[in-house]
């Protein structure tokens, strides 16, 4: 149970994410295979915003969010609220996602996605966070974790 917030600025046509509930054991390859991401991305200029559930904010591939609060080329403030199996993501004070962990719901969005084949992909209650690296510039300050 936390409470993550930071703050992400991207380069024109970037593409980053936040991913949580990362696994650091060799059985999986990358921390995607196990951790949900919430998407960083200049929605404005990079491909992958063209594809639904992909856009900056969205629970990657799982759940497109629910408003753009997203400033191009600023600083975005972005919330990770997960307590007792309930996620909230949050984009500069706007709340973009809310879902349920780890229910029947949870197991049918995963089987839904690009995700189904991974075992252990959204399974985890605890683990780690990554900052995700595609390449392009960007940069992250103000980061705070709080336990719930």
């Amino acid at each position: 149970n936390f409470h993550f917030k930071t703050d992400w600025m991207i380069a024109d046509s970037g593409n980053s994410g936040i991913i949580f509930y990362v696994q650091e054991d060799k059985k999986y390859q990358y921390v995607w295979h196990t951790g949900m991401e919430m998407q960083v991305l200049d929605n404005d200029g990079h491909a992958d915003a063209k594809i639904n559930k992909h856009r900056a904010g969205d629970l990657y591939d799982l759940i497109a969010s629910s408003s753009e609060p997203v400033k191009r080329g600023e600083w975005n403030t972005a919330e990770i609220i997960s307590n007792k199996g309930k996620l909230e993501l949050k984009l500069n004070g706007v709340t973009i996602v809310t879902t349920t962990l780890w229910d029947d719901g949870w197991k049918k969005l995963i089987a839904g996605s690009k995700f189904k084949d991974m075992p252990g992909f959204g399974t985890f209650s605890s683990g780690k966070i990554s900052l995700q690296d595609h390449g392009n510039n960007v940069w992250y300050k103000n980061i705070t974790i709080k336990r719930l």
